[in-house]
């Protein structure tokens, strides 16, 4: 039950983060460039390779409860972009680089056009 509430808590941070960033893009650069969104992946991005490179040198700082709530909740609740980001890297750190190409290109593409394809469902229900 702990784990639950660990990633709960750092999920719902994650995302006010998300949502404060946002705001404050708008406020400084307009509506013309999803900058906020372009921030918090980037970020996410950033922190989620400093968390595993110090998981993988085993700092006790990164045991799996902070991994919980940091990367899991708090990341998760930022982006999930960041997951994303880790997969494809640590597919090319490990030479398969088939898999690494059909995560990015199915992440991409597919999730591309799948956002068409809800836009139209959305559009016609």
């Amino acid at each position: 039950m702990i784990n639950v509430l660990l990633v709960l808590v750092g999920g719902g941070l994650g995302s006010l983060v998300r949502y404060g960033v946002s705001l404050l893009a708008v406020r400084l650069f307009g509506t013309r460039f999803p900058f906020g969104t372009l921030i918090v992946n980037l970020t996410g991005c950033f922190l989620i390779g400093v968390a595993f490179a110090m998981a993988e040198r085993g700092l006790k700082i990164m045991n799996p409860t902070v991994r919980l709530l940091f990367i899991t909740g708090f990341l998760g609740g930022l982006t999930t972009f960041s997951s994303y980001a880790v997969e494809t890297a640590n597919t090319i750190r490990a030479g398969t680089y088939l898999i690494t190409a059909t995560n990015f290109l199915s992440n991409n593409l597919i999730g591309g056009a799948l956002v068409f394809v809800g836009l139209w469902v959305g559009r016609v229900l």
